[in-house]
């Protein structure tokens, strides 16, 4: 990854992947399922809701719990099933068509760095899933650094790991208000609540069950899109 310059220490944008940058299609979360199928030995699908807004680790350890296998989010159990899953991943994911980017993902990315500030990552997919997801769609040289599933014990790590890699990376402190998430799911802004950061999430399910869940986490913007990027850059300069 590489670093975008200028007056980086001016923002620090941390962008989710799946949901908000891109769709990555179904390949992920079967394969992902067929690992927790092989170490259990018995059929395991998982459904949107016990995917969306987790780590990677903690839906594993979910899933090991609901059929009574009670497994720390750090574990060779569940470092052996995601050793599974990447192999997987790594198979199928650049023969899918199905990994897309949403309309204006790239370009909100593209105006952050042209405007000075630093764009980063922080997404509950392990690095390596997050590279084969970034690298199909041509995004992942554009974020000065991340912050992963397997960095932390749960997401609610990852926007204080944000901090310190920005300061490793970039010998930059970013102070709260000067940190925007960008996310999808209620549990994205429930962290950057949480952190004291701002928040930027785009509501792309049409339950209004799940709308109610993102306001009621009380993100900073709520967003249909990204489709209008003048628009969101003028919210994210308030």
């Amino acid at each position: 990854m590489t670093t975008n310059g200028g007056e980086a220490a001016q923002r620090l944008v941390l962008f989710d992947v799946d949901g908000t940058l891109l769709t990555p299609g179904p390949v992920p979360r079967r394969a992902l399922g067929e690992a927790l199928s092989t170490y259990l030995g018995l059929p395991v699908e998982l459904s949107f809701h016990e995917v969306a807004g987790f780590t990677d680790p903690t839906i594993i350890q979910n899933a090991l719990a609901r059929y009574g296998d009670l497994q720390p989010v750090k574990s060779a159990a569940v470092e052996e099933i995601l050793g599974n899953y990447l192999a997987m991943l790594a198979e199928r994911l650049p023969k899918s068509d199905a990994v897309q980017l949403f309309p204006g993902a790239k370009e909100l990315v593209m105006a952050c760095r042209d405007e000075g500030w630093t764009v980063a990552l922080l997404t509950g997919n392990v690095k390596p899933a997050a590279r084969l997801k970034l690298d199909r769609t041509g995004l992942w040289s554009l974020f000065a650094f991340g912050v992963f599933g397997n960095d932390g014990n749960s997401r609610e790590d990852l926007p204080w790991l944000a901090r310190e890699k920005a300061f490793e990376v970039l010998s930059v402190t970013f102070s709260a208000g000067n940190i925007i998430l960008v996310g999808d799911t209620p549990n994205d802004a429930r962290i950057a609540r949480l952190d004291t950061i701002r928040s930027l999430i785009v509501c792309r399910r049409e339950e209004p069950e799940w709308r109610a869940a993102i306001m009621a986490e009380g993100p900073t913007w709520l967003v249909d899109d990204f489709k209008n990027v003048p628009a969101l850059m003028q919210l994210m300069k308030g």
